[in-house]
């Protein structure tokens, strides 16, 4: 390569020596083609005058203007003579040309002669003329001048044929310039291409040149940037066994600052109890390949400059540089790993002996691995479940419309929970709690769905004991107390004959006790119906604020007997919603009892419905203590009390709210809470406002249970 690259260049140099003599030869050659064309445009502008020199000859004979052709002859034979100068400045001394402007001159030498004969006849004639001689006489010098007119013509041929002879000469000359130079520019365009050509071939080198240089350039960057950047520890150790170089992650996975290992023997990076196994390992093995090993019954081989140990992963392989025997020992810390894998033993662990059933799937829903108790369960073998669809558990009490629910639930939000009916085996089906998460990537694209389920057969069974005990308790317990609350009204209202004051206090004390324990087992069995979704709700589309005058008309009697006042401050009429009527009045019952619980005698209950965007308000504040905001996220859980400040309001057991909320979710609504302690306290139901598109009353009528359960 280095050859060629020579020839090139001694090509190139060739070239400019030898083209500057060329060129230099071009330019002569150029230089003397001028002159030739400048010579042609002298002999064309002496023909010219050779031409003008005869034109007054012949106008004498016609004119008789002897003074005025006489004095253009004159002017006429210097304009020649200016001419004959400028080729006599280059005609000397060549052999062709010499002998023709030679005879040229003996021409117009004579043509000049004759000129003047004829001027002289021309005279005479027109004297004769004058002098009324004979015709005779004035013919014969008119014929005297024509003869030496046919003799200047003569002359005149003569010399401008010697004037062609001398052009075409110089012609000649010009043409014969014109083939060397195109010879030359041949030659000059063989050498150029040959130049160009070693010219593109030297680029071409140089090129490669300077392309090999810079691969190495960047492949020794790569290089350092991959030993800078790597995770792994890279250590370079010479034949006796220390350190010769280290990249920064070794220097600071073993603790030192940089290049504070080189020089250190490397096994001082191994714990005492490793370092003969290392030396058995490597001199034992003087394979090239990087081959990785971890030391026996080294549990953290590798030592810190803290003297603290940490397991690794050791690769060493063996390279000849320049004639001298290294070990490159690629370090890898396992910590993480080692965790990693101790986390999966447990998590297989907990796969294994969880009493819970797990189902792992696919993207597509096709089952990848169950653990046992999903086999306890469902009694399928793992063998039996893998690579089936998890529907070969359905038992057909859910209909397509529930499945499509829980998978719109899970692509929305990557998760669903439920009880759901399936079938074993052996054809019996079973209540179970199921939750299904999707598993997604760092790309958020969903790899696997994780099921686990929990069979609830025992806790259902408990849900139907526990409820009919609470249906027979309410029954056992509402029978008699709505008969002495019968009886303790008609001594109130003196059906019975007057009764001593103290009497009637106590009587009194015995009908309000007895209201609120009609309360506290309607409110119990209200509850459970709702939390499990046995409560029918009549939804119609009705105008809201009729039912809360009612309300408010219907808990007149409970403000009054505690001093309280209630209000509506603010209303939007023609406001419609679908709600069920009773229940939705009950959930607002609730919050006026319970806002009348917490306000003084005195104190007045505000009201408010109004429109908010979308949606409906209801409003109800009292201006008691109010609610702290640490108990905000706890008022509306069952059995949550706080300390009334009307001794006249106390009591119940923290359902109101409860209720409340349930009846306001079944509604496709929220209720919430805003308190500002010492000053008022408002709680707010907001519901979907009921907009007709259609021109008919959409869910008016229509009886709505919670999905998955039963009416009662």
């Amino acid at each position: 390569m280095k050859f060629v690259y020579v020839i090139a260049w001694l090509t190139i140099f060739a070239f400019l020596g030898w083209s500057g003599n060329l060129l230099m030869r071009i330019q002569s050659y150029w230089a003397e083609t001028n002159n030739l064309h400048s010579q042609q445009k002298d002999l064309g502008a002496l023909s010219t005058a050779l031409q003008d020199l005869n034109r007054p000859g012949n106008d004498v004979l016609e004119h008789y203007h002897v003074a005025f052709n006489r004095a253009q002859f004159e002017n006429y034979s210097r304009h020649f003579q200016a001419a004959l100068d400028a080729v006599m400045e280059w005609v000397p001394g060549k052999d062709k040309l010499d002998p023709l402007i030679t005879n040229l001159q003996e021409e117009q030498a004579s043509l000049s002669a004759l000129a003047l004969q004829v001027f002289a006849l021309a005279g005479q004639r027109e004297a004769l003329r004058m002098a009324g001689a004979s015709q005779d006489s004035i013919r014969e010098k008119e014929t005297l001048a024509a003869t030496n007119m046919a003799r200047m013509d003569q002359a005149f041929q003569n010399g401008l044929q010697f004037l062609l002879l001398a052009k075409e000469h110089v012609v000649e000359q010009e043409l014969q310039m014109e083939l060397l130079q195109r010879e030359n520019f041949k030659e000059l365009y063989i050498m150029l291409f040959v130049a160009l050509v070693a010219l593109g071939l030297s680029v071409e080198l140089i090129r490669r040149t300077i392309r090999q240089r810079e691969a190495l350039r960047d492949s020794s960057t790569r290089i350092n940037a991959i030993m800078n950047n790597v995770v792994d520890g890279i250590i370079t150790v010479d034949d006796k066994g220390r350190v010769e170089s280290s990249n920064p992650a070794a220097d600071s996975m073993f603790g030192y600052r940089k290049n504070a290992l080189v020089g250190l023997p490397f096994k001082n990076l191994l714990e005492p109890a490793c370092q003969e196994r290392y030396l058995e390992q490597v001199n034992g093995n003087k394979d090239t390949a990087v081959t990785p090993f971890t030391l026996v019954d080294c549990e953290h081989p590798g030592k810190r400059k803290d003297d603290s140990c940490f397991p690794m992963e050791l690769a060493v392989s063996h390279v000849t540089v320049q004639g001298r025997h290294l070990l490159i020992h690629i370090v890898r810390d396992i910590t993480v790993r080692r965790r990693a894998e101790d986390s999966m033993r447990q998590a297989a662990s907990v796969f294994e002996n969880i009493n819970e059933g797990i189902i792992v799937t696919d993207a597509s829903g096709s089952i990848q691995s169950v653990n046992p108790a999903f086999t306890r369960i469902t009694q399928y073998s793992k063998e039996e479940a893998v690579g089936k669809n998890p529907r070969l558990l359905q038992s057909g009490i859910q209909d397509k419309a529930f499945y499509k629910d829980m998978w719109a639930s899970i692509l929305e939000s990557g998760a669903w929970q439920g009880e759901v009916w399936n079938r074993r085996k052996n054809g019996e089906t079973y209540p179970q709690w199921l939750t299904i998460n999707a598993i997604k990537d760092e790309r958020g694209r969903t790899r696997n769905y994780l099921g686990v389920t929990w069979d609830i057969t025992e806790l259902k069974a408990s849900e139907r004991m526990m409820e009919e005990f609470i249906t027979t308790v309410s029954h056992e317990l509402r029978t008699p107390l709505t008969s002495v609350l019968g009886s303790l009204g008609l001594l109130i209202h003196g059906d019975g004959g007057p009764i001593p004051d103290k009497a009637n206090k106590l009587v009194q004390m015995a009908y309000s006790n007895s209201g609120r324990l009609v309360r506290l087992v309607s409110d119990i069995l209200d509850f459970e119906k709702m939390s499990a979704g046995k409560m029918k709700f009549q939804l119609k589309v009705q105008k809201l604020l009729p039912l809360i005058q009612q309300t408010i008309n219907s808990n007149s009697a409970l403000s009054r007997q505690s001093g309280v006042s209630i209000e509506l401050v603010k209303s939007t009429p023609e406001v419609l919603v679908t709600c069920d009527a009773e229940r939705l009045m009950q959930a607002v019952t609730n919050l006026l009892s319970n806002a009348i619980k917490f306000s003084a005698p005195g104190d007045q209950v505000e009201v408010a419905l109004y429109r908010q965007q979308q949606n409906i308000r209801i409003a109800v504040t009292d201006h008691g203590p109010g609610i702290p905001e640490h108990a905000h996220s706890e008022i509306f859980k069952k059995f949550t009390q706080l300390d009334a400040p009307n001794p006249q309001n106390k009591g119940g057991i923290g359902l109101g709210l409860s209720i409340a909320k349930l009846i306001t979710q079944k509604h496709d609504g929220i209720i919430y809470i805003e308190s500002q302690p010492g000053v008022r306290t408002t709680f707010i139901i907001e519901l979907p406002e009921f907009r007709n598109t259609s021109g008919s009353s959409g869910l008016a009528g229509k009886a709505w249970a919670v999905p998955g359960h039963a009416d009662s």
